[in-house]
């Protein structure tokens, strides 16, 4: 589906295929890669932007460089955990813009989609970086949803099994 969308693809192309971008194939999100995440945002976030008649093409460069912070969130359970969780939240946006302005030319509004993704932590100042904030929300309870799913699926399996 994102691939066959040629509208699409010619602003992500030039993103997806760089090496660096590349590397979130590695880095968990939830329950899947930081690099499968940020083309679901930036697939749906273009649908909604593109019939909306607004600036799709800034909405997918953002939302394919929203997560583009490069590290490994340790979710291990210790004390410091929600804190820590917290604090990914608030500096992350900060970390994937200075990250993207290091090797992509971005536009203001670009920029504020990434920077303004975790609403509420800063406030968009553009549609497009309302859709992309909230497509990401939508996304990421799915992902969670579908963990959950899949952790408990996996516990019932098990317990028919003992």
């Amino acid at each position: 589906m994102k691939f066959s969308d040629h509208r699409f693809m010619k602003v992500a192309g030039p993103i997806i295929s760089n090496s660096v971008f590349q590397k979130m194939k590695h880095i968990k999100h939830h329950d899947e890669s930081v690099y499968e995440h940020v083309l679901d945002v930036a697939y749906q976030s273009y649908k909604i932007a593109y019939k909306m008649g607004l600036d799709w093409e800034s909405t997918i460069r953002g939302a394919l460089l929203h997560d583009f912070y490069l590290y490994k969130f340790d979710k291990t359970p210790r004390l410091r955990l929600p804190l820590d969780a917290f604090l990914h939240a608030v500096r992350h946006p900060v970390i994937a813009l200075e990250n993207a302005k290091e090797i992509f030319e971005l536009n203001e509004k670009e920029c504020n989609i990434i920077k303004s993704h975790m609403f509420p932590a800063r406030i968009p100042k553009f549609k497009e970086s309302w859709i992309v904030s909230m497509v990401d929300k939508f996304l990421a309870v799915i992902e969670y949803y579908n963990n959950y799913k899949k952790r408990i699926t996996g516990t019932e399996e098990a317990l028919k099994e003992a």
